[in-house]
């Protein structure tokens, strides 16, 4: 049982170190994504030209925006499946999220006691391991490649609460930022700013433009590079009177090699009287490196 425990904890430290550093790893040579006549996405090359039935829609991220939670505390129980490096798992927990202080995913046994957690803060990312009485913390500012092109806990951020974002900002974006193509009831929205040498990511987001609400996020390369990072959003609900998705679906994609996280919320709430939820690990507790774990997954 502890060794199961131990492999959930080290499925939730892959994920994330994949999900900040493979996010990033290709800063440069990156192609915008074409999105499809169905509204479907593949890494392809770099379209900017409307063509067919599509045409500008100057109003998507204006009504995006409207749609955005202005609650500043929310928390849910949820069931999580982590998949990583051949291995997967389920378990149950909670997130709880208060704006611009931290994004935290607690990992719970049996519904009775936690195992784990995973923290976002503006300053680093941390993970806990409660079986094994050990942690990481590492600095947003020490990862090279998310300090190069502006990813940080503020994109993180926006991907949990569902919201649109520039790459290298924490401010909510506006129209003038993007450049939106639509097809039928789905429209492609790509930063203007994304092929200049500063930034080349290919960011884009599917909006479903009867509902005006986010489906899917994603950050992919050119085809000969082979890298995604895609966020779908799925089972939508009202949370204070604006839709809320109750499922995410985030997934990465390397090769021949694939991570996932597919997280299910459950009764989600806002919670504007949380306390402080940054967590202090004690002394019992022993700081380990991204290495070291992953020796002991070796071993």
């Amino acid at each position: 049982m502890r060794r199961y425990y131990s492999l959930l904890f080290t499925i939730c430290l892959i994920f994330s170190v994949c999900t900040s550093t493979l996010l990033t790893s290709c800063a440069s040579k990156r192609k915008a994504v074409k999105d499809s006549a169905d509204g479907t996405t593949s890494a392809t090359a770099v379209t900017t030209k409307p063509t067919g039935e599509r045409r500008q829609e100057p109003q998507v991220v204006t009504l995006v925006n409207q749609n955005r939670q202005s609650a500043t505390g929310l928390r849910s129980r949820m069931n999580i499946k982590l998949a990583a490096g051949g291995k997967s798992a389920s378990v149950g927990g909670t997130l709880k999220m208060k704006r611009d202080e931290v994004v935290q995913l607690t990992l719970t046994a049996l519904g009775l006691f936690e195992i784990g957690r995973m923290e976002l803060t503006p300053d680093y990312l941390f993970v806990l391991d409660r079986v094994n009485k050990q942690y990481v913390q590492v600095r947003w500012s020490d990862i090279e490649p998310l300090r190069a092109v502006g990813a940080d806990f503020y994109t993180f951020q926006a991907l949990f609460w569902n919201q649109l974002f520039v790459l290298g900002s924490k401010n909510m974006p506006s129209q003038d930022d993007f450049r939106t193509e639509t097809s039928g009831k789905r429209a492609t929205l790509m930063p203007k700013n994304q092929h200049t040498a500063v930034n080349q990511e290919a960011l884009q987001f599917i909006v479903n433009t009867s509902l005006n609400l986010i489906e899917q996020a994603k950050l992919s390369t050119a085809k000969s590079q082979n890298l995604n990072v895609t966020c779908d959003y799925s089972d939508f609900n009202k949370l204070e009177g604006k839709s809320f998705p109750n499922g995410m679906n985030l997934a990465i994609t390397a090769g021949a090699k694939r991570y996932s996280a597919n997280i299910d919320l459950s009764g989600p709430q806002v919670d504007e009287n949380m306390k402080d939820l940054v967590t202090k690990p004690n002394s019992s507790y022993r700081r380990v490196s991204f290495d070291d774990i992953i020796k002991q997954l070796i071993k």
